[in-house]
């Protein structure tokens, strides 16, 4: 198969069974797997039956305060299903799927189609994702607008086409009303707009009235939510100062030493060690096991040398890990949502990489085994 040149009708028929594989693993025992319901996940509820009472926020201050999309979501399943565990996930089942077809609009804009179905596919089966899809957490819907906004944005730049661009700023900017982490997402974006300048980085260069209209639509966007936070502005800062490193409650009086600490487990929980909190994770199971986690060293090593959108995934990627290093319970899964499923290209990328050496090897059917397997 050659990866450049994935027909239209193979590359959605591969995407089909991925979803569907993804579909299968999110609803097995939904509801009941894991059981009950968490705190935040019955807070979510509460607000969803004053949205149905007639309330209709732009922050539900309850819970240390949370944005509104999916307590709307909520609302809507708790009027079609009742006050069941059922209609709280559901929101969180739909989005989490929804996710993996968008990781391949990324992944293949970003890279080549091969790439897209790699990284979907990796989406759709690591555990991570997969349990976040079964709980009824907020954080979920942010890897799905994400996903939408880097993959529409970045098929503007290579194609030129203005309703890309537009899409991918609404996007974007409806990202904001998904989950704290969304706020650290300018950081890489500027990154992007200043490598855009520098020839070297071998970035495609768009065109200066898409990058226009992708701003202002976010822009547009975000003005609801902005003026309710200049209404009220312990929005901005409230839950992010009870649980910063630089908060002496959580430093102890050493932020940086705290600092080093945090980074270095956020690190570690690719492949050794991650989240303890049993609501979020198979307490300390780290977010790929052996196999995808030699493929995502490979991947990062290869995005290093591509240039190019390999260094706006590593950007990315490092960028949205400051949330959970900046907090306490680093590596915090909630927190750190913010890479998916960005992050699962450099997996990906790993993948394509021995699937090409095997290939130039005649032996392509074993490098597709492999991708498989892992």
């Amino acid at each position: 198969m050659d990866k450049e040149r994935i027909s239209t009708p193979s590359y959605l028929l591969a995407l089909g069974a991925i979803v569907a594989v993804a579909l299968l693993l999110r609803i097995y025992q939904f509801g009941a797997v894991p059981p009950g319901l968490y705190h935040d996940e019955a807070f979510n509820g509460l607000d969803a039956l004053s949205v149905l009472s007639g309330a209709w926020p732009l922050w539900f201050s309850a819970n240390n305060g949370r944005e509104p999309f999916f307590i709307y979501l909520v609302a809507a399943g708790v009027a079609l299903f009742g006050r069941t565990v059922v209609a709280v996930r559901g929101p969180a089942l739909v989005l989490g799927t929804l996710t993996v077809p968008a990781a391949a609009l990324m992944g293949s804009n970003l890279f080549h189609r091969r790439i897209g179905l790699l990284t979907a596919a990796i989406t759709a089966v690591t555990l991570w994702p997969v349990h976040l899809s079964r709980v009824g957490f907020r954080a979920v819907a942010l890897p799905l607008f994400t996903a939408l906004a880097i993959g529409l944005l970045w098929r503007g730049l290579r194609r030129g086409r203005l309703a890309d661009y537009a899409l991918g700023g609404l996007c974007y900017g409806a990202a904001f009303y998904t989950y704290l982490a969304a706020r650290f997402t300018p950081l890489p974006l500027v990154l992007l707009a200043l490598l855009m300048l520098w020839p070297g980085a071998r970035l495609p260069r768009g065109r200066p009235a898409g990058l226009a209209v992708f701003a202002a639509l976010a822009a547009a966007a975000l003005v609801p939510l902005g003026l309710c936070m200049l209404q009220n502005p312990t929005i901005l800062a409230g839950r992010a100062g009870q649980v910063s490193i630089w908060s002496e409650a959580i430093s102890h009086g050493d932020p940086l030493g705290t600092l080093v600490r945090h980074t270095g487990r956020a690190l570690l929980a690719f492949f050794w060690r991650g989240d303890r909190i049993p609501r979020h994770n198979l307490p300390w199971r780290p977010i790929f096991e052996p196999a995808l986690g030699l493929a995502f060293v490979a991947g990062l090593y290869l995005a290093a040398r591509r240039r190019g959108a390999g260094w706006f995934v590593l950007l990315w990627v490092a960028a949205m890990l400051l949330p959970t290093v900046l907090a306490e319970d680093s590596p915090h899964y909630l927190r750190a949502t913010g890479i998916m499923p960005v992050v699962f290209v450099l997996p990906a990328l790993g993948l394509d990489a021995a699937w090409d050496w095997l290939a130039e090897r005649r032996a392509a059917a074993a490098g597709a085994g492999v991708a498989v397997l892992a």
